[in-house]
């Protein structure tokens, strides 16, 4: 009985062992070296596991869907490198294995400072935007702050100009029509008024900023000082 056993044994096995296929290749590095004691990995059943001393692999697997891990450290750099591979009858498979550095620490130490690496264009757009309004903002006021600026000293100047009668707007309406300056004589001339009345309205105008009175010779030369 136990012969029978033995040999109905080796039977499945030699049976498992004609249906498996073999896969096999080379391990490169980043530089397309041969990664020697690179650590290659199957998720069969069970597991296998291989470490390469001459930097190729082996592995003998049943039909299926596997996948294929390599890992593979020199000069304090982690190399790896991820392959699936389906097997879908016996016979003999070459699949050659490139390394490339494992860059998932630096990603997640990027992310515990609150770096976005997936979008720093939309960062700059950002900041564009935000630096393009700012301007805008800034502009507007200055535009505004200028309006208001010049409407008030335009009802400054309209107010001062009602408190004004007739008589000074008068000489300063000649003023404007002789290039903002006459003497006093001229003045007294085109207004017919006596020369006290004039003199003392030419001293209300420079009073109130309107004029400026220079002293010339005997005479006195007016000049027109507001717009």
């Amino acid at each position: 009985m136990r012969k029978f056993f033995a040999v109905v044994s080796m039977f499945i096995l030699l049976v498992n062992l004609c249906s498996a296929a073999t896969i096999h290749g080379t391990i490169y590095d980043f530089s397309l070296n041969k990664a020697e004691n690179a650590i290659v990995k199957v998720n069969s059943s069970p597991k296998q596991k291989y470490l390469s001393d001459d930097g190729k692999y082996s592995f003998n697997l049943e039909p299926g869907d596997y996948l294929i891990t390599a890992t593979y450290k020199t000069d304090n750099t982690l190399m790896t490198a991820q392959e699936n591979v389906t097997i879908r009858s016996d016979g003999e498979y070459i699949l050659d294995i490139f390394l490339f550095p494992d860059l998932s620490e630096e990603n997640e130490l990027i992310k515990d400072v609150g770096f976005d690496i997936d979008t720093p264009y939309n960062n700059e757009i950002n900041i564009f935007v935000i630096i393009f309004l700012v301007i805008i903002l800034m502009l507007a006021t200055v535009a505004f702050t200028v309006f208001i600026l010049k409407s008030s000293q335009k009802k400054e100047i309209d107010i001062e100009d009602n408190l004004l009668d007739n008589n000074l707007k008068e000489i300063i309406g000649l003023l404007k029509k002789n290039q903002r300056r006459m003497t006093q004589k001229e003045i007294r001339k085109e207004i017919n008024y006596s020369e006290a009345k004039v003199s003392l309205m030419i001293t209300e105008l420079e009073s109130i900023g309107y004029v400026k009175k220079i002293k010339k010779g005997r005479g006195n030369i007016i000049i027109l000082t507001k717009k």
